[in-house]
């Protein structure tokens, strides 16, 4: 296991795509930083830097699906994972130490946000008035929903066999889980009711009535579960403080767990060409 988590590691220095993404994430929260200090500047709004931080889990499960499905995807093309078996690793070592890398390497693009974050926002906005307590168990919850997105796209990764058709599924189902999760948000927050025009006596009358889009408790129900369960439904919780963040911790490890023990399972099956 070490021998193949020093060789990732090594590999992971001559990678393009692994610099290229560090330095999108400085670069993102450079333009987070300068967007909302013009807000601040231009109209005297409060920054929360408690929230600026947890801004970039909302694309977090992008970056992640483009990095694994270009660093991943060449293990059967270039014969690594052949060579790795030939030479006498176990192949639940292989899927493992995959895992641990694209987990490390996926906390580590957050990681570089934070920094950034914290070193100029705080000068700028100030530390913010959410209790720390509430932040760090954010940033625990934001660090198994990061693991559990690595381990659906390294699961996706190791067991295709074709590069191109795992950069299609990874992106896909990444873009996929994001709109899917943002759909269920909006409809968790729709409002009650809305404001109808009518025309009464030649005047104009506006009144509160029923939204129709508003869901019954049985869909809020199912809307509320499945936001909970996708790792991206997790992201857009994140600017709340209300959450049931305990419940999140849960799901995030259930993921990690179903998607890594199925694809030890199929990896360990798998018939190599």
């Amino acid at each position: 296991m070490i021998k193949l988590l020093n060789a990732a590691f090594t590999r992971l220095r001559k990678s393009k795509i692994f610099w290229i993404l560090s330095i999108f994430s400085i670069g993102f929260a450079l333009v987070i930083i300068n967007a909302q200090y013009g807000d601040m500047r231009d109209l005297g709004e409060s920054i929360e830097i408690g929230q600026l931080v947890l801004s970039y889990p909302t694309i977090i499960g992008i970056v992640i699906a483009i990095f694994i499905s270009l660093f991943l995807g060449v293990e059967y093309s270039d014969g690594g994972v052949r060579n790795k078996i030939s030479i006498g690793h176990r192949r639940k070592n292989i899927y493992l130490s995959n895992l641990i890398v694209s987990s490390v390497v996926s906390l580590f693009f957050y990681a570089i946000f934070l920094v950034i974050m914290i070193a100029i926002g705080i000068p700028l906005f100030g530390a913010g008035t959410i209790p720390i307590s509430l932040i760090l168990m954010k940033l625990l919850v934001m660090t198994l929903v990061i693991i559990a997105y690595s381990s659906i796209f390294t699961f996706v990764a190791l067991i295709c066999s074709n590069k191109t058709i795992i950069s299609i599924i990874t992106i896909l189902l990444a873009f996929g889980m994001t709109f899917f999760s943002t759909y269920c948000y909006s409809m968790l927050t729709a409002p009650e009711t809305i404001p109808e025009a009518s025309m009464e006596n030649g005047e104009t009358k506006i009144e509160e009535v029923p939204n129709p889009k508003y869901p019954s408790p049985e869909k809020r129900k199912m809307y509320q579960t499945l936001l909970d369960i996708i790792p991206s439904g997790q992201t857009l919780q994140m600017q709340e403080r209300d959450s049931n963040f305990e419940i999140l911790l849960v799901y995030s490890l259930g993921i990690l767990v179903v998607f890594t023990g199925s694809g030890l399972v199929l990896f360990n099956k798998k018939e190599l060409k």
